[in-house]
């Protein structure tokens, strides 16, 4: 995990127009405009999380690895699942916590988490009420390492045994039985959510403070095509700080075109040159019905053509996102390409952005 300022040369982002910060000199001057082009490293095995604070110019990028379960830090009592490596849970229904030693083999058994319902479609789902644990014990899926291959990190069944000051309590071990642990994971109200691994038994730090962040760019799992198991995807896309008030409105001039794969679609031959992106301004906002959703951003600036073994990314350039970050500041950006890097591989998100008053 590390942080950064966006700058020229960085090995994680390559941001190649100069941020301007307020002038100490002049403590009442106005804040000058950020603008920047940017790369994100996702990389082509999916490895990484990159979250991005658009005012400050910071990113703090994480191994897609180093979590599995996260605890709704404050007003809730949410918990999710690491769904940039496809990680899934089944409820087995039980409250024997030693009777369920295999994992279900019933296609759709295991639930992913719905990034389009942050707090009302996790794979958990509601386990007990006002922290009062229902005691059901669940198997969850680790999911893949990479996230782009097909290699299973395992499984463990765990229970929630409930939520009191301040800290949740939890109950896991191997489905043998074996390596059980008991633990009290403290919640950090600075952030979001409070992060735990159960590969190295312990909280991490993933997530940047509440306010310190607008936007991450990460895989997360999808309906896809094909019967379930099978019916799950990893994409990349971006999911929006909701949670510390970002809202993300979407200029789409291409709207009432139909959604297709198809090179030849309408939608896939829509010409660049219908960009409104340098005519739009902050007065735009409210009038594009700016939204709360985590994924309104998603992975909708992109499309794989047919036939997708071929890998060609069709790149929505035409499509104009506006953005109140967590400072009450607004930005512009638009996606330019997601191939990139030194072997020119999927995985690599640029964007371009730029402040407007």
């Amino acid at each position: 995990m590390n942080v950064k300022k966006l700058k020229f040369g960085s090995l994680t982002l390559l941001f190649l127009v100069g941020l301007a910060s307020c002038k100490k000199d002049k403590p009442f001057t106005e804040l000058e405009p950020v603008e920047g082009t940017i790369v994100a490293e996702v990389g082509a095995e999916l490895k990484n999380q990159i979250y991005f604070d658009l005012s400050e110019g910071t990113t703090f990028t994480v191994p897609v690895n180093a979590w599995d379960i996260a605890f709704e830090s404050e007003g809730g009592f949410v918990v999710k699942v690491n769904s940039a490596k496809k990680s899934g849970v089944w409820n087995t229904g039980q409250t024997d916590f030693n009777a369920v030693t295999v994992a279900s083999t019933t296609p759709g058994a295991f639930k992913f988490d719905n990034a389009d319902d942050e707090k009302g479609g996790t794979a958990i789902g509601k386990w007990g009420t006002a922290g009062l644990s229902d005691k059901k014990v669940y198997v969850i899926n680790l999911g893949l390492n990479p996230p782009a291959s097909t290699t299973l990190i395992g499984y463990k069944k765990f229970i929630i045994e409930g939520f009191a000051n301040d800290a949740y309590t939890l109950r896991y071990a191997n489905l043998d039985g074996s390596d059980e642990k008991t633990v009290q994971i403290p919640v950090n109200k600075k952030k979001n959510y409070t992060y735990y691994s159960f590969q190295t038994n312990g909280i991490v730090n993933i997530e940047p403070d509440k306010g310190k962040w607008d936007i991450l760019i990460s895989g997360y799992t999808r309906p896809g095509g094909g019967p379930p198991p099978y019916s799950f995807v990893i994409s990349v896309g971006v999911l929006v700080n909701t949670y510390s008030g970002v809202r993300v409105a979407v200029d789409n001039p291409a709207k009432e075109l139909e959604k297709t794969d198809s090179p030849t679609g309408a939608i896939n031959t829509f010409p660049s040159s219908n960009s409104r992106y340098e005519q739009i301004t902050v007065s735009n906002y409210t009038a594009l019905q700016p939204s709360d959703k985590q994924l309104v951003i998603g992975s909708d600036w992109y499309q794989i053509l047919q036939p997708h073994r071929n890998g060609n990314y069709k790149i929505y350039d035409w499509k104009t996102y506006v953005v109140k970050d967590t400072d009450g500041r607004y930005f512009k950006m638009r996606f330019l390409a997601y191939k990139g890097g030194p072997n020119v591989t999927v995985g690599y998100p640029t964007f371009e952005y730029k402040e407007i008053k």
